[in-house]
């Protein structure tokens, strides 16, 4: 099931997205940005990109967007890649207080 949330996110993302074909949807990009960083932080640390590969063809869904990623955006995945990765340093998973 989809549920909408409003987001603010910084007006040059917002620019390069909206200049980005519409085979792949906002929507999805940061629905698979998300759903990475939360498999991130669940691992307790950085997937390797091989790891993220395996991950997102273990479903239908995610082989799709990743081969239609690819097809219609090609060099802009690293610029997204690049946020991410900006994103990972600042969303740090909380630490396990020992009990």
């Amino acid at each position: 099931m989809k549920k909408r949330l409003a987001i603010t996110i910084d007006e040059d993302v917002l620019s390069e997205l909206e200049q980005l074909p519409r085979k792949v949807s906002i929507s999805e990009v940061i629905t698979w940005v998300v759903k990475a960083a939360l498999q991130d932080i669940k691992a307790g640390r950085e997937l390797s990109a091989k790891e993220l590969q395996e991950w997102m063809d273990s479903t239908p869904e995610g082989r799709d967007f990743r081969k239609r990623l690819q097809e219609h955006w090609g060099a802009t995945i690293e610029k997204i890649d690049n946020t991410v990765e900006k994103a990972k340093r600042i969303v740090k998973p909380k630490k396990k207080r020992g009990g």
